[in-house]
């Protein structure tokens, strides 16, 4: 910050909104962008997708050893419910832990499916979310004194 001359917003705006998938690929925050221009051969867009596609991998996997394994991954949110190309790409990385899915099921976006194949060790989902009804619940209690 000092280098840079910073100020604390300037730093929390950087490190918010300039960070992360932003900040490697340069594209954008929204990862519907981010995998267009992967898909066009961006290079930066391809290693901003791999490095979140890796780290999503390593979290899973540092759960997986607390708990002494898994039975199901569920994608969820953005990018797990609607992202074909993440799910696939972090799956592929904990086959170890014997993740298979399917090809064909993993085409489904924003509906809840199983998405394992049958083979697989661990059952693999995509369960939707619906933030702003849980946002608007949430609201209520707190007006009401819940």
């Amino acid at each position: 910050m000092q280098k840079e001359n910073l100020s604390a917003d300037d730093m929390n705006f950087m490190l918010n909104k300039e960070a992360g998938v932003y900040g490697i690929s340069g594209v954008s925050v929204d990862f519907r962008d981010i995998e267009t221009e992967a898909l066009s051969g961006g290079k930066q867009a391809i290693l901003s997708l791999d490095v979140y596609h890796y780290l999503v991998a390593c979290y899973v996997a540092r759960c997986a050893v607390a708990m002494g394994g898994i039975d199901v991954l569920t994608f969820t949110a953005g990018v797990g419910e609607k992202g074909p190309i993440s799910r696939k790409a972090i799956a592929k990385q904990l086959e170890f832990l014997g993740v298979k899915i399917d090809e064909e099921k993993n085409k489904i976006r924003g509906e809840e499916a199983e998405i394992s194949t049958a083979d697989s060790k661990v059952k693999v989902y995509i369960v939707p979310t619906n933030e702003e009804l849980m946002i608007a619940r949430e609201t209520l209690k707190l007006v009401n004194g819940d």
